[in-house]
């Protein structure tokens, strides 16, 4: 019986050893770079430091309250006077009431909050379309390898049957000739493509800390590509809205336009309301014997302060600020545009890429048959070597394309959002079930 629950226990260790290694999907792969990439990291540490603008803006429009104390030890140099001490607690209150810079400071604090909000957003974007790319990048290294590999086991099987052939003199030394250059030229070409692929590996590792090896790979089967994407005015109407490059441009604009007011508010006065409590005490031996040794006032007041030249500086920060002005309407504009830009491009990979995906997947059909064909004809002695070496090459040509066309189309549809502004997890999820 011992001997069985030994057995038994073995049989388990065995098959828990020999269990296959969790690999990582999509997901996975964004999740893990949300935690561990230094880049996305510091920016929410900017985001939270820029978040504190709205605070320090609204804190222009409160009053400020202050409290200062003194305390002071007087020798006198007349004789027989004595030491004595002067002390001295007062609290002030300033209240801006008219101010064009504290206003204008609160607005751009505002704004500032939410251009820091709207970076973030982006630079989360832009994490999972860097991602993504370097998860495709590394699957599509792997299946060229494997074709290169595949490629070049081919070419070593017709090497070695030509020189089979030509020692037994049933072929010529052309044949051996072609199968041994085929056979140096995927050798190379796998080289370059074990290089390619570490690569690849590294930018994914960098920014994932997971194990490359692990990644999921996309199934045999076909991918959905049928899908509607909408039109392309659509798609247009939609990143005019959410465009984050185009909505952060916007704000820039409206922090130009407040410090272009706050500039020209220099001109105008300034209104402060000031308010202050004071309680003094004096020990000198006269003040104590007039009762004088302690005061106590109170103070308020309105101080208005008009600037009438500042040599020139204030008509030269407006020119300044009208000029920002220009460059900033002139950047939404150029927004704009590369907005546009890459929401046609990002449909266009999306549509294309959809019928690219049926004519690869039609041509690799049609490239494994005419392989088929190959090997069958040279088996009979109407095809020759050559012949079987093009339609080999020309079907790993046909995998490679294929497996090319698959990847592009599923960053298309990730560009296409993100040009759009409306790239998230929901439609990483939806890539993700290609997996």
């Amino acid at each position: 019986m011992k001997a069985q629950y030994q057995l038994i226990f073995c049989t388990l260790l065995a098959c828990g050893l020999a269990a296959p290694v969790h690999a990582f999907d999509l997901v996975d792969a964004v999740r893990a770079a949300r935690d561990y990439d230094a880049n996305y990291a510091g920016s929410r540490a900017t985001l939270a430091a820029g978040q504190e603008k709205a605070v320090q803006g609204r804190a222009l429009l409160l009053p400020s309250v202050g409290l200062a104390a003194s305390r002071t030890r007087i020798d006198s140099t007349t004789p027989a006077a004595d030491p004595y001490t002067n002390s001295s607690l007062g609290l002030q209150l300033s209240q801006p009431l008219f101010n064009v810079a504290s206003y204008t400071g609160y607005k751009k604090g505002q704004i500032s909050s939410e251009l820091a909000q709207l970076q973030f957003n982006a630079s989360s974007q832009q994490l999972i379309s860097d991602v993504a790319r370097a998860y495709f990048d590394v699957l599509l290294a792997e299946d060229v390898l494997n074709v290169t590999q595949a490629t070049k086991k081919a070419y070593a099987h017709q090497l070695a049957q030509a020189k089979k052939a030509f020692e037994v003199g049933t072929a010529t030394i052309t044949d051996t000739h072609e199968a041994q250059a085929g056979y140096d030229s995927a050798q190379a070409q796998e080289i370059s493509a074990m290089s390619d692929l570490e690569a690849k590996r590294n930018t994914l590792a960098s920014l994932t800390n997971l194990k490359p090896e692990e990644i999921k790979h996309l199934p045999g089967k076909r991918i959905i590509t049928n899908t509607n994407p909408g039109t392309q005015e659509q798609w247009l109407t939609r990143a005019q809205d959410n465009s984050l490059a185009f909505k952060s441009a916007q704000q820039q604009l409206l922090l130009a336009e407040q410090n272009l007011t706050a500039a020209r508010g220099q001109h105008l006065p300034t209104v402060t309301l000031n308010a202050a409590l004071n309680d003094s005490r004096n020990n000198d031996a006269r003040s104590i014997a007039s009762q004088l040794d302690r005061s106590r006032s109170n103070t308020l007041g309105i101080n208005l302060s008009l600037p009438l030249f500042a040599g020139g500086a204030i008509n030269s920060q407006v020119s300044e600020a009208v000029a920002n002005l220009d460059r900033a309407r002139d950047d939404v504009e150029a927004a704009k545009r590369k907005v546009q830009l890459d929401v046609r491009r990002g449909w266009l990979g999306v549509s294309n890429g959809a019928a690219l995906i049926r004519a690869q997947e039609q041509l690799l059909v049609s490239a494994k048959s005419k392989l088929d064909s190959t090997t069958l004809g040279k088996e009979v002695g109407v095809r020759t070597n050559l012949d079987l070496l093009n339609a080999e090459k020309d079907y790993q040509d046909a995998v490679r394309a294929l497996a090319q066309a698959r990847y592009s189309f599923l960053l298309a549809r990730l560009t296409l959002a993100q040009a759009a502004g409306t790239l998230d997890d929901e439609l990483v999820a939806e890539i993700n079930r290609a997996f």
